[in-house]
């Protein structure tokens, strides 16, 4: 009998080793992996100030003033501006010329003179963008 309770032991001591020692080695649960793409276009707009006409890629969503600070890094184009908060950018200045005198630069979007500023003006592609120094009422 006692040889018994040895030999039932042994087993069950063999059982929960490899209880606790095995190794799950099915095939792994099947996994679904969504991958969002997105795919950064970009756009050209042109940019016109007196008689210097410039082009400038533009990423989707961008504004102006973003247009404008990407094209004074890489173009003969310089500007100065405030920000004032809740009204946004100001421009001061387009290359040298600064706001004087009432005398202001405008913006104009394809033509028209814009309903929004610089920095709430969002490009689309193929825009014109115009600044004229003109007097302001």
């Amino acid at each position: 009998m006692k040889k018994y309770f040895i030999l039932i032991g042994a087993v069950a001591a063999v059982v929960i080793t490899a209880a606790f020692s095995y190794t799950y080695r099915g095939s792994p649960a099947s996994q679904t992996v969504s991958v969002n793409s997105y795919v950064a276009t970009t756009s050209r707009a042109t940019f016109k100030v007196g008689d210097k006409t410039y082009q400038t890629d533009v990423a989707p969503n961008e504004n102006v003033i973003g247009a404008m600070r990407t094209l004074s890094s890489t173009a003969d184009f310089t500007y100065t501006s405030r920000e004032y908060p809740g009204l946004g950018v100001f421009v001061d200045s387009i290359n040298g010329i600064k706001n004087s005198g009432g005398m202001y630069w405008i913006l104009y979007t394809n033509g028209v003179t814009a309903s929004l500023g610089a920095s709430a003006t969002v490009l689309k592609a193929d825009d014109v963008i115009e600044w004229k120094y003109e007097k302001s009422f």
